[in-house]
């Protein structure tokens, strides 16, 4: 019998040699430190990766040329076009339109519905949208999801959501229920959003009978701040779903309520004590707005602003709450993984097309502990307040850079020619082979390797030896994301996430690879960099 690493290395060993374009003697070393480039773009830490576009506010003052910014071109949705964003990209060069067509280079969605518009998106168009992504933002998938996580993995990993009964089927249940333990209730519509449809009740008379809902255990003592119920609003980021990539903003929103909260049946249509939603409470005479997120004023607070808040009381410790809370955005996003890839395998063209910004609305009860009420998929990036201009300024800002957008590949000879000897070197536009989901030889051969590993110490052994194209593919872009996060956490993978692989349906072989690679280098990411970049320099990675 052969051990599962000798066959592994046979495999290897085996494969066809690829061949090798030899890089040219004076080749470009990606290093921010060897050259200034003079357009506002970023180069990749890698050679033969071409350069990622820099999305910018109205304080800088370097342009892109015009055989570019004529090429690159953000749809637009007729009804709604956020402020923020629409900012953003056209001071950083994009052209709009709202106007059908298939040359846009990024847009951004508002509704699941026009995914239907986008499946003729090009090799190069980003969208901020994954398939079956309504998995988080429809509240029945979500329970449902979530339910059969915690069956599968125990109420220990999954005691994140209130207990939630889904309407009409479940009524009968949650009847029996309230009749033995009494209890408030919230009421949503599975897919609304802004406190549309939202109901509390105390009886059960109160719920409709024919109507899609579903009825939330109401957190009746809520943690306050100066007698004021308030609920964060936390910004994740999805970059790629096979590898599974996942960020979270590190200064969300925390809103307010404007009215002293009272736990008693006779207050609860009162929208302005018991709901947090900024749509709702803005329409409240006793509203005040905050234009400093590093002050704690009016009925929303920075997110940075209630941590400093927390480290004035002696109950509390910040840092075990953010734990928990960044616990809850990956068993989440896991939850509904292997839907989000079978859809995603089955739409899209490649990894470069896809990536998503979700909202998580969590609430402290009084004992600080997290709790996930509801996600969703298209937060709102309108400036409704002071603060949120500016805290949704920036974060726009850091999601596009770390999503990372290239030059389309339709110039012209002659543009490139131009844009060439600007920029001084050869690889300038995007390049499908970088995000090709087609296999070698060699990757086909090693992944179907390692699909029979179960083990994790022995893949942290064998999986980094012999790199294929297609593993650096993926690696040189975990890594020019990392340099790119801003105000983003990474945090997943990380050195320690390797506990919640057992939380997946399918044992992925890029989660494999990412794990061992954060194992080995995460705690001396220049290693493993330079080990990349003596295979870019080859161009192995486009073979």
């Amino acid at each position: 019998m052969y051990t599962y690493i000798e066959i592994t290395e046979c495999l290897i060993a085996a494969r066809p040699k690829p061949r090798i374009t030899p890089a040219p003697s004076d080749s470009f070393v990606p290093s921010p430190a060897n050259k200034t480039l003079t357009l506002p773009m970023r180069r990749s830490l890698f050679s033969h990766v071409p350069p990622f576009i820099i999305f910018q506010d109205s304080a800088s003052t370097a342009k892109l040329p015009s055989v570019i910014t004529k090429h690159l071109l953000w749809w637009r949705e007729k009804k709604y076009s956020p402020r923020i964003i629409y900012s953003m990209v056209t001071k950083s060069g994009f052209r709009t339109t709202t106007k059908r067509t298939s040359a846009w280079c990024g847009t951004w969605c508002t509704s699941k519905l026009v995914y239907s518009q986008l499946k003729r998106t090009r090799m190069f168009s980003k969208v901020n949208l994954f398939p079956s992504s309504f998995h988080f933002g429809d509240k029945i998938l979500l329970c449902k999801n979530f339910r059969r996580m915690r069956r599968k993995h125990g109420s220990r990993n999954f005691d994140f959501m209130p207990l939630t009964f889904i309407l009409p089927e479940e009524r009968d249940s949650l009847r029996r229920y309230m009749q033995k333990n009494g209890g408030i209730w919230i009421l949503k519509p599975p897919c609304s959003c802004a406190g549309c449809g939202i109901k509390i009740v105390s009886r059960l008379y109160e719920i409709p009978n024919d109507r899609s809902l579903i009825a939330q255990r109401y957190i009746s003592k809520p943690r306050l701040i100066d007698g004021i119920k308030f609920d964060i609003r936390l910004y994740v980021l999805l970059t790629s779903i096979d590898p599974l990539r996942i960020y979270v903003y590190n200064d969300g929103l925390v809103r307010l309520a404007t009215i002293k909260y009272v736990n008693h049946a006779s207050t609860l249509s009162n929208r302005f004590m018991h709901l947090t939603n900024t749509s709702v409470n803005k329409h409240s005479p006793n509203f005040e707005v905050n234009d400093d997120p590093g002050k704690r004023k009016g009925n929303m607070w920075s997110l940075s602003c209630l941590w400093k808040y927390f480290s004035t009381l002696e109950d509390v410790d910040p840092s075990d709450i953010w734990l928990k809370i960044k616990d809850i955005a990956i068993k989440t996003i896991i939850s509904a993984e292997s839907f989000l890839v079978k859809a995603w395998k089955k739409n899209s063209m490649s990894s470069y097309n896809c990536y998503q910004l979700f909202g998580f609305d969590i609430l402290l009860d009084k004992g600080y502990q997290p709790w996930l009420l509801e996600v969703n998929t298209f937060p709102s990036m309108n400036p409704d307040t002071p603060l949120c201009g500016i805290v949704k300024g920036q974060l726009t800002k850091d999601y596009l850079n770390l999503v990372g957008f290239h030059v389309p590949n339709v110039l012209t000879g002659k543009e490139l020619k131009i844009l060439r000897t600007s920029y001084k070197e050869d690889t300038v536009c995007y390049n499908h082979h970088l995000y090709s989901s087609a296999l070698t030889w060699a990757d086909r051969q090693k992944q179907y390797a390692f699909s029979r590993v179960t083990n994790r110490g022995e893949y942290l052994k064998t999986i980094l030896r012999n790199l294929t194209p297609g593993d650096v593919r993926v690696l040189i872009r975990h890594e020019d994301e990392i340099t790119q996060t801003g105000r983003f956490e990474k945090i997943f993978p990380t050195y320690d996430t390797f506990k919640y692989l057992g939380l997946f349906d399918e044992t992925r072989y890029y989660n494999m690879l990412l794990d061992a690679w954060e194992n080995e280098y995460a705690k001396n990411r220049s290693v493993g960099i330079e080990r990349l970049r003596k295979l870019c320099r080859r161009k192995y990675h486009l073979t």
